[in-house]
C-alpha cells in the first residue's frame, strides 16, 4: 500500500462529508500490485459504494441498532457509513489489503466499533445471524452467484433483507434469475450518482438498489 498513490476525496452522504483514501490510477495500481495472487479492485472507490451509502443513509426505518454484514467491502465506505448511523457492522473481504483500507476509512471519519475479517465466499465459515446484508459490486462474475445465494440463505434472519448496489453490469439480470429461483423476492430502484472516473464536472451515472426478501420459512 506505501507504493500506492492514494488521494483524498470527500463524498457527501445524508449531510455529511465522508473521507476515503482512495487509487484513481488503475494502472498505477496494476504496476504495484502485478506479483499479487490477489487484484486489489477494493482499493478503488467504485460509483455502485457511494450509491449503497447514500441508500443506507436514507432507509426507511432507519438501520440504527441493525446487524449488519457488508461483503466485498474494499475502502469499507457502506460499512462506513452504516455504522455512523448507528448500525452493528462487520466488514469482509476476501484480500487483507482491502481490510486495512477499512480500518482507514474508519479512522478517517472518527468511526468505531467496525468488526473486520476475512471471507471468501467460496468457503464461507460464519454462521452469524444478521438484519442486513449489503454489497456493492458484488455480482459482477456468474462464478460467485452461486456462493452469494448460498450465503444470503445461511446469514439472513427471517425478516432480514440483502442489499446490493450494482452500476449496471451485463450478469446483473444472471443473478437476478438466480435469486428469484431460489426463493428470493427481487425489487430494484435506481440511484443517480457522481461518475467518479469521468473528468467532466456533473456527469453521473446509474446505479441499480437491489433489494432481496423472502418470507420466512
Amino acid at each position: 500500500m506505501q507504493r500506492l498513490p492514494f488521494s483524498r476525496r470527500s463524498i457527501a452522504i445524508g449531510g455529511r462529508a465522508f473521507i476515503v483514501e482512495t487509487v484513481d490510477d488503475q494502472d498505477a495500481l496494476l504496476a504495484a500490485s502485478g506479483d499479487r495472487a490477489i487484484f486489489p479492485f477494493g482499493l478503488m472507490l467504485w460509483e455502485a459504494a457511494a450509491g449503497l451509502a447514500v441508500e443506507l443513509s436514507e432507509c426507511a426505518p432507519p438501520i440504527a441498532g441493525q446487524s449488519i454484514l457488508e461483503l466485498g467491502a474494499g475502502l469499507g465506505l457502506s460499512g462506513v457509513v452504516a455504522a455512523a448511523l448507528g448500525a452493528h457492522v462487520t466488514q469482509t473481504d476476501h484480500d487483507p489489503t482491502t481490510l486495512s483500507a477499512c480500518a482507514r476509512t474508519a479512522e478517517l471519519n472518527g468511526v468505531v466499533g467496525i468488526r473486520t475479517r476475512l471471507g471468501d465466499w467460496h468457503g464461507w465459515c460464519d454462521d452469524a445471524r444478521y438484519d442486513l446484508i449489503i454489497g456493492a459490486d458484488i455480482a459482477y462474475d456468474s462464478a460467485d452467484h452461486e456462493a452469494l445465494c448460498v450465503i444470503f440463505a445461511r446469514n439472513l434472519k427471517p425478516a432480514g433483507r440483502v442489499l446490493i448496489a450494482d452500476p449496471g453490469r451485463e450478469n446483473q439480470a444472471l443473478f437476478l434469475k438466480r435469486a428469484v429461483a431460489q426463493g428470493w423476492t427481487v425489487s430494484r430502484t435506481h440511484r443517480r450518482v457522481a461518475d467518479l472516473k469521468s473528468k467532466e464536472p456533473g456527469a453521473e451515472i446509474t446505479i441499480a438498489i437491489i433489494e432481496l426478501t423472502r418470507a420466512p420459512a
